[in-house]
């Protein structure tokens, strides 16, 4: 019978979703915007949003648990300040911001969709991990900001970072485990300093860039890639794309390629383990590459198309197999004889 759930004891019964735990909200034309601090709080079960940001209010949480809620803080404008939190056990972002400034120091998401998305806001991240992330650990669309002492272990198929049309600073980062992609670029400016990119591959194993950029412009410094299935680092798209001291090693199908318009300069490289190419210029992508030192691979040193403005210039390049560089849209200047 329909009425028989209303008689089960209630240790049986399951509780339903709560739609917001806390509120913080400015009503319009109000003269000042409301603020809330909690500090030391726990947030359990199973709440469509814990703490929820709206209309221009500022919350500050110091020492926050989430374990059960679907959404940490979902915040629409305002300021939201995120310190020593750590969120678990949600099925949809742990932190999500639009239009609004959020910051985050000391921050671990266990699990979610996403640890952080944003769209159209501001971002400033000091201490941040995603772990097991079903998407991405950050997801980010239209947002400025910087990002310093980031790691994303194991993320899902969006990559550890998924960076659209945005304006960012990415300092310090590990990034280990990805499906996909360790970091994936659309459009917007992108500066990445200081990071360690390890072990990208899709389920079937065939595939995965550490640094796939798409109609981006991105200044790449003291950056390792180690141990994926596709392309170190890759320029697509109209991508412009400058990279400094970096180390790629075990790249299985390409160390640096451009393609499809793309632009990539390259100085300072070394490359360890290549796979199919060293350098790979397809579709009227431009590679330059500048005091490069390939090691321990067999692999030929440039494939190139040729096609259209296909072009691929080379200097101070130390490499024992230099198949490729007599392709005619290759520039090949060697390094003098020793003596």
């Amino acid at each position: 019978m329909e009425g028989d759930r209303a008689w089960e004891p209630a240790s049986q019964q399951v509780a339903p979703p709560v739609a917001v735990g806390v509120l913080v909200e400015a009503r319009t034309g109000a003269p000042v915007p409301p603020t809330l601090v909690l500090r030391d709080s726990h947030f359990t079960g199973p709440y469509e949003r814990a703490v929820r940001v709206r209309g221009g209010g500022m919350v500050r949480l110091e020492g926050a648990c989430f374990q059960g809620p679907q959404v940490a803080l979902s915040q629409e404008g305002g300021l939201a300040e995120v310190e020593r939190a750590r969120a678990s056990g949600g099925t949809g972002p742990a932190f999500l911001t639009v239009e609004g400034t959020l910051k985050l120091v000391d921050v671990r998401v266990q699990g979610h969709e996403y640890g952080v998305t944003t769209n159209r806001a501001r971002l400033s991240v000091r201490g941040f991990t995603s772990e097991h992330a079903q998407r991405a650990g950050l997801g980010l669309t239209a947002t400025s900001g910087l990002l310093e002492d980031v790691v994303v272990k194991d993320a899902g198929t969006y990559g550890a970072l998924q960076l659209t049309n945005s304006d960012l600073e990415v300092r310090r980062f590990r990034l280990e485990g990805s499906r996909e992609y360790g970091v994936v670029a659309l459009q917007g400016r992108l500066r990445l300093r200081d990071g360690r990119i390890t072990g990208v591959s899709t389920a079937d194993g065939i595939a995965g860039d550490g640094l796939h950029l798409r109609q981006v412009d991105a200044d790449v410094e003291s950056v390792a890639v180690h141990g994926v299935k596709g392309t170190c680092v890759l320029a697509t798209q109209r991508a412009h794309v400058v990279l400094r001291d970096a180390r790629l090693s075990a790249c299985e199908f390409a160390a640096l390629a451009a393609d499809t318009h793309a632009t990539l300069e390259a100085r300072g490289i070394e490359v360890h383990d290549a796979g199919g190419s060293v350098l790979l210029a397809l579709e009227e992508g431009q590679l330059r590459a500048e005091a490069l030192t390939v090691k321990n691979t067999r692999s030929a040193l440039v494939s190139a198309d040729c096609e259209g403005q296909t072009r691929v210039q080379l200097r101070q390049v130390d490499a024992r197999n230099t198949q490729g560089v007599e392709a005619p849209c290759v520039q090949w200047e060697p390094l003098p004889r020793r003596p």
